[in-house]
């Protein structure tokens, strides 16, 4: 149980130095690179979500 909670706060950390660093960036972006920076990061976290949901975390 102890192990879940920590990889649970290791990605918690992971997912706001991400977000940090989109919005600490996305300022100097065109419309379009922001459309497609958001379209990867929905992605990266759809296919990490079914991952966790295949080892049924």
């Amino acid at each position: 149980m102890r192990t879940y909670i920590l990889y649970g706060f290791g990605i918690a950390i992971c997912i706001s130095g991400v977000a940090y660093l989109a919005a600490d960036h996305v300022k100097y972006l065109s419309e379009a690179g922001k459309l497609a920076c958001l379209i990867l990061t929905v992605g990266m976290f759809a296919l990490f979500g079914n991952y966790l949901e295949e080892i049924s975390w």
